[in-house]
């Protein structure tokens, strides 16, 4: 890129108590190549150390909010933003050095575009730089808040995130909608522009704490579908009487919730197969999704059949 072509990149990553790992997220954003960068965490109040760590960087800037969510915390870091592109970045994953040059380049190809960058999961933050891309990885995502960048100016013509209906979980995809409804084009980057993201957490000391968030995920995803209305979205949220009936004949809440559950997961994490072990926890998270969505249409008192 010529010294005129190079646009201001805004990074914008929200922090919940991350202390664990901010050290490693934040070694890898002030290590790009990219040379008009601006990092903004937003502590969307941390109970952790997490404050002090980020305090550590000078090239960070930091905000600190009342724990509001993640969609009001990137409207925190949108509103401080100052550069023509925001970059989302989320506070678990590590990014490779040439990972903001690379969003950068396509938006300066073409004009009105989300860039949509790959994520390729570890277990173990020690596989970080180690673990590369395969298509294994490869995701259909449109606005995956992780890794994904696009021009300030379009985020502010749609309002930005709707953390009213959507605190947590479903927030990226709707408005990566909206974005798409306006006439937003969508590039996927494949073998380049990845970043790692770190899912160790989703492990036997911190499962009941996934399934409460997937319970509210399912919560928010009955906004999500009365917002947009449309079979692809019940699909996507598979809002509807098959998938409950499926819940039914897949999952147990009897098992989910006893010690035999627990035990049979730290049997798999014990004999090293951790990815059986994520898969196990993940797979049965639908569960309290579910739960999540038959809740929320309850206590609103409707019903959504169409």
């Amino acid at each position: 890129m010529k010294p005129n072509d190079i646009p201001k990149v805004s990074v914008v990553t929200p922090v919940y108590n991350r202390a664990f790992m901010l050290d490693m997220v934040l070694d890898s954003l002030v290590k790009q190549a990219y040379p008009n960068i601006e990092l903004i965490c937003v502590d969307d109040g941390s109970t952790d150390n997490s404050a002090e760590i980020i305090k550590r960087y000078p090239q960070v800037k930091y905000i600190y909010q009342k724990n509001a969510g993640p969609a009001a915390a990137r409207n925190t870091g949108i509103d401080a933003a100052t550069g023509e592109i925001v970059h989302f970045i989320d506070s678990d994953v590590i990014a490779p050095p040439e990972l903001i040059g690379l969003h950068a380049a396509e938006h300066l190809k073409r004009d009105r575009l989300i860039v949509q960058g790959q994520l390729v999961r570890i277990l173990d933050l020690e596989d970080a730089y180690k673990m590369p891309y395969s298509t294994w990885h490869y995701s259909r995502a449109f606005f995956d808040t992780a890794n994904v960048s696009i021009r300030k100016e379009y985020l502010l013509e749609q309002g930005c995130f709707d953390a009213v209906n959507f605190r947590k979980g479903w927030e990226d995809l709707d408005l990566g909608l909206r974005l798409m409804k306006s006439g937003i084009h969508v590039k996927r980057l494949t073998k380049t522009g990845y970043i790692w993201h770190y899912e160790g957490r989703i492990r036997i000391d911190h499962i009941q704490d996934f399934f409460a968030d997937r319970f509210v995920e399912g919560k928010a995803a009955v906004n999500f579908y009365r917002k947009h209305p449309t079979f692809e979205v019940k699909m996507m949220t598979m809002i509807g009487g098959f998938f409950y009936w499926l819940d039914r004949v897949l999952f147990k809440e009897e098992y989910l919730t006893s010690q035999k559950f627990i035990d049979d997961v730290k049997k798999l994490w014990d004999k090293n197969e951790k990815n059986k072990c994520i898969a196990k926890i993940r797979l049965n998270g639908y569960h309290f999704y579910f739960n999540g969505i038959k809740a929320k249409i309850k206590e609103e008192g409707y019903l959504l059949k169409k």
